[in-house]
Parts: structure tokens; C-alpha cells; sequence
């Protein structure tokens, strides 16, 4: 099909030239070219983007007319939950609320389609732990693992990756062993640093999300961060002058062999699904912000659905660990509810909204 007749968003999507140009930036079809010249195309292409770019990751698999069914699935979801109820927006932001719904939509969709690249899973059995108190894990799986630390903190460990951590922290400061690869969403304590240990480099923070990349069979150790604001040093380093500071979509590269740190201008960096997700959410329905965490981190939220049935949310979740976040919508939908954890299932109880 000739791409002056695509008359729908789906359309687009389905087109994997498309998709390549809306997920990494890359035009080597010369769509920017071709929209300029197509200007009545550029309300449907700008949504079709918004879409790929709300699923996480550009999906090479996609068959086509796969987007139609998720498409299709969304509004029906869309549908049964504002059936009966009394919309207040103007037109414009209708439209606006239904592509954020579509798009973590789609998401969830993709996310249980595709299983394998990009749930995170709960640890189905206790870590090991020795005498001294340190957990030790080994992620021997093939899908990543979900760990949540005593501080509230979250790490989503990547298959073939070990993690080093005590059973409950020290006073003054928060220190984990890492070898592979992993992403870090650390809960905000100006007293106590979060410090990860990998190789010869020592990354510290306060509160802030980042990825950290260092196998052992790599000449080189990076640091990837998402929010706030990152500092990597050396371990064995006395000169303070050697620490890099790094502030979000910043990298740095430590060459294990020279013992320095490359600091690109430009990286194109490959993200995981949860560096992608946009966890601002204007009156979005509590479905919608639980698919998005499912989607996420892995784990099955389990709620009231009937109580929930009218519960819509303005919140801002980014910058928060996985068991800040829950605790942020349940504060938010009522006084009265609550959530705990089982392995990586989140079950929630309520009576309803405020």
C-alpha cells in the first residue's frame, strides 16, 4: 500500500519503516521529508508516534493488522469504563486523555503478547543468605528479576546478573555489590547514599532512577541515568577531581583496561521498557495507571473492580520506586486503602474511591 493512502493511525503503525523512524530517530526512509510534503498526514502520524513511543520499545514482530487488534482491545477497555459516566472535558482534551489511555493501552497489550522481552518477574523463592546478613542473588532466568529492598528502594535485575545487598542497611549509608545488569529506581534519603559497587567504580545517589550495564566478559562498565542526578568515581581513587557527574539521559563509559571514564556528548543508548514509560497521569482511570505498573515492573495488581469502577487519578508517579508508586495511587483513591505484596503479585483492598 502506497503511503499517501494510510488513512489511519494504524496504518502507520503497521508500516515497519514506520516504526523504526518513530522509536530510534533513524530516517532512513525519509519520513520527515515525505510528512512535510504530506502535511494532511501529520495529525495521524504524530499520533501513530505517540503510540509506538507508549509501548516502550519498537516491536520488529509486529505483524500486521496486530495493531488493529490491540487498537481495537483498547477502546473496547475505553468504552467499558467511561460507560455511564459524565465527561467534562472540552474536545480537545477528550481527544488527549484517549491517546494517554490508548497508549499505556497498548502497553499492556504488547507487554502480555510479548511476554519475554519486557516483564520484569517477582523472585518466586527467598534469596540465599549467609551468615553475615548479605543476600545474594543470581538471576539464572531468562526474563528479569524484580527485587524490592528493606528502604523501599527497586531494582529490576537482568537475566545472567548478580546482586549483593545486606538485609537491612547501615545506618549513614546504603551499599549493593553489582555484576551484569541492572535498573535502579532509589528511594530518596539525603542521609543515607545509595551506593552500587561494580568492578573498580563506585556510583553513588541520593534518590534518583538509573541503569547500570558492567558484565564481567565487557571491557567496560556504563552508567545509563533516567532522573535525577548520579555520581561515578573511581573506588580506589583519592582525587575527588575524578568523579563524573552525570544528570538525566547523561551516560559514561569506564574502560576497565585504562582505568578512565569516557563521557560521549551523544550516545544512542538502547533503553529497557521502564526507562521509556511516562508515569504522568491526568484523570486517568486506576486501570490505567495499574496497567502501566503491570506493564512495567511485571507484577499482577489485583483490585476491587467494582469499587473502582468510577475512580479516576491526576498524579505524577515518575522518579518513584515501585512500592512508592502503589502507595501514592492508594493514598490517592482513599484513606481506607491498602496494598501488599506477595511475591509479585499486588493485592489491593478498598471499599471505593474518596
Amino acid at each position: 500500500m502506497q503511503r499517501e493512502s494510510y488513512s489511519t493511525v494504524t496504518q502507520f503503525c503497521d508500516d515497519t519503516s514506520f516504526r523504526n523512524w518513530a522509536s530510534t530517530g533513524r530516517d532512513e526512509a525519509g519520513w520527515a521529508t515525505w510528512l512535510d510534503a504530506n502535511p494532511d498526514k501529520a495529525q495521524l502520524a504524530r499520533q501513530a508516534r505517540m503510540l509506538i513511543l507508549a509501548i516502550g520499545r519498537e516491536s520488529p514482530d509486529m505483524q500486521a493488522g496486530e495493531a488493529d487488534e490491540a487498537l481495537a482491545q483498547t477502546w473496547s477497555r475505553i468504552r467499558q469504563q467511561e460507560g455511564g459516566r459524565v465527561v467534562r472535558f472540552a474536545v480537545w482534551w477528550r481527544a488527549a486523555a484517549a491517546v494517554l489511555i490508548l497508549g499505556v493501552g497498548l502497553v499492556w497489550y504488547f507487554s502480555h503478547k510479548y511476554p519475554g522481552r519486557q516483564r520484569a518477574a517477582g523472585l518466586p523463592g527467598p534469596a540465599v543468605s549467609g551468615a553475615n546478613g548479605v543476600m545474594a542473588l543470581h538471576n539464572a532466568s531468562r526474563v528479569a528479576r524484580l527485587i524490592n529492598l528493606e528502604d523501599g528502594s527497586t531494582i529490576i535485575l537482568q537475566p545472567g546478573s548478580r546482586l549483593s545487598y545486606p538485609v537491612k542497611f547501615a545506618a549513614d549509608r546504603r551499599e549493593v555489590h553489582l555484576s551484569g545488569e541492572a535498573f535502579f529506581e532509589i528511594s530518596k534519603n539525603r542521609r543515607r547514599p545509595f551506593l552500587v559497587y561494580t568492578h573498580d567504580i563506585v556510583t553513588e545517589v541520593v534518590g534518583t532512577s538509573f541503569r547500570i550495564k558492567a558484565p564481567d566478559d565487557q571491557p567496560e562498565v556504563e552508567v545509563f541515568v533516567k532522573t535525577g542526578q548520579v555520581h561515578v568515581r573511581q573506588i580506589k581513587a583519592g582525587n575527588t577531581a575524578d568523579k563524573v557527574v552525570l544528570l538525566p539521559n547523561q551516560s559514561v563509559s569506564f574502560l576497565k583496561s585504562q582505568h578512565v571514564f569516557e563521557k560521549p556528548e551523544t550516545k544512542d543508548i538502547p533503553k529497557r521498557a521502564i526507562e521509556y514509560l511516562n508515569f504522568d497521569f491526568t484523570d486517568a482511570h486506576v486501570e490505567t495507571i495499574f496497567a502501566a505498573i503491570e506493564s512495567a515492573y511485571g507484577v499482577t495488581i489485583e483490585y476491587p473492580k467494582d469499587a473502582f469502577r468510577d475512580c479516576y487519578l491526576s498524579t505524577s508517579l515518575a522518579d518513584e520506586p515501585l512500592l512508592s508508586k502503589l502507595k501514592i495511587v492508594c493514598e490517592s483513591i482513599s484513606s481506607g486503602t491498602q496494598f501488599r505484596m506477595e511475591g509479585d503479585r499486588v493485592i489491593i483492598e478498598s471499599t471505593g474511591c474518596n
